[in-house]
């Protein structure tokens, strides 16, 4: 090699991150796009579009929101102008009608996010439990955990556990070869784990649901208490999917129906709304003991009842409330004046595990769910 040749070398490493920079942006856009919509919650739940679906479809959800574009080029050029008319035009002419007058604020601009139906609940249930809830003397009943417990010798690659198969192979070739290498794994290397359904003890629960359709329940009435339930059932059946629901639905009689009844069930008649409690009273007695139960009464009403019956239901609560309830919640729906029965309520019974609730706008679902069922609340 003479002196004069010179030899060069240089390292180099492909960078692939501005390659990923665009799915990282967009990325990082949808999750702002659900931070917004998180925080604008109370507007979306009570959207008609998703109280009528069904709880488990793969629905998707459009729902409105103020732009929030990625950044982007726009192209354009140096002339000051942009477009082009008919011509003939003078300057000072007019434009228009000259009747009407041209807005002075600008507009705000508005897309539509889209989220299935799933991703919506899990941003309302991350909050929600059942409060107040205790183990029961109840049959232990089996969840949907799977629990390997065992690892096998098997034939069969069914339920291969790659890691103890690699470890068997190795071993076996230390044994024959003398080096711990994998190679020509084979059946007699094969390990395969064994699994079983893990039975688990829960806490046994029913959340009984009473409604009034008289006919003082109006439409925006019956609208939020169909909103209410709504997501009280897709959130029961999404995180306690052992919990029993009964739908109870009353005038001046209340009887227990099926829950496509409660969801559409007509209105009219007069209003008693001791008649539920009673109902729930019987239940509690014959079928869900609270000695065996955590139980969770749910009343909704516009508060309208029949003249002298609130003296009624205040014992009726009272005695529920005794019978040791987890908790008792009732929401009153409207704007009715100050006689109407939360007004009672409040004024009677004293005992934290009684909830009343008002809601007299859409807005109002959100916040009342989560304070009816709050799982940090607990007894002392």
């Amino acid at each position: 090699m003479e002196n004069n040749e010179r030899w060069f070398a240089s390292i180099s490493r492909q960078d692939w991150s501005f390659e990923r920079r665009g799915d990282q942006d967009a990325a990082r856009h949808n999750e702002k796009v659900k931070e917004i919509i998180k925080d604008n919650l109370e507007g979306v739940i009570s959207d008609g579009e998703i109280i009528t679906a069904d709880p488990r479809s793969k629905k998707t959800i459009k729902v409105p929101m103020r732009s929030l574009e990625l950044p982007r080029f726009r192209y354009g050029d140096e002339r000051e102008g942009i477009g082009m008319g008919e011509g003939g035009s003078q300057p000072g002419d007019g434009v228009g009608d000259p009747g009407k007058e041209a807005g002075t604020d600008p507009g705000e601009e508005y897309y539509e996010a889209e989220l299935s139906l799933q991703e919506i609940q899990e941003m309302v249930f991350e909050d929600l439990g059942l409060p107040r809830i205790k183990p029961k003397e109840q049959k232990d009943i089996p969840s949907e955990i799977v629990k390997y417990d065992d690892v096998r010798h098997n034939r069969s690659p069914s339920g291969l556990d790659i890691s103890r198969t690699i470890m068997q192979n190795m071993l076996r070739n230390a044994q024959d070869y003398g080096v711990a290498e994998i190679k020509g794994i084979s059946p007699e290397d094969y390990r395969v784990r064994r699994w079983e359904e893990d039975v688990r003890p829960e806490n046994s629960a029913v959340v009984i649901a009473m409604a009034d359709i008289s006919g003082s329940m109006g439409d925006f009435e019956k609208y939020i208490t169909r909103a209410f339930c709504w997501w009280t059932v897709s959130f029961l059946r999404t995180k306690f999917p052992e919990v029993e629901l009964v739908f109870i639905s009353h005038d001046t009689e209340a009887q227990e129906v099926t829950e496509k009844q409660f969801f559409s069930r007509g209105t009219g008649g007069g209003t008693r709304c001791s008649a539920p409690n009673e109902l729930a009273l019987e239940l509690l007695q014959h079928r869900y003991p609270p000695t065996s139960h955590n139980v969770y009464p749910l009343h909704f009403s516009d508060g309208d009842n029949q003249y002298g019956d609130n003296p009624r239901c205040v014992d009726l609560v009272q005695q529920l409330l005794d019978s040791e309830v987890n908790q008792y919640a009732y929401i009153q729906i409207g704007k009715t004046s100050s006689s109407g029965l939360l007004n009672e309520y409040t004024k009677n019974i004293s005992d934290e595990r009684f909830k009343g609730l008002k809601i007299t706008e859409k807005e109002g679902v959100l916040a009342a769910l989560k304070k009816v069922f709050n799982p940090e609340e607990q007894e002392d």
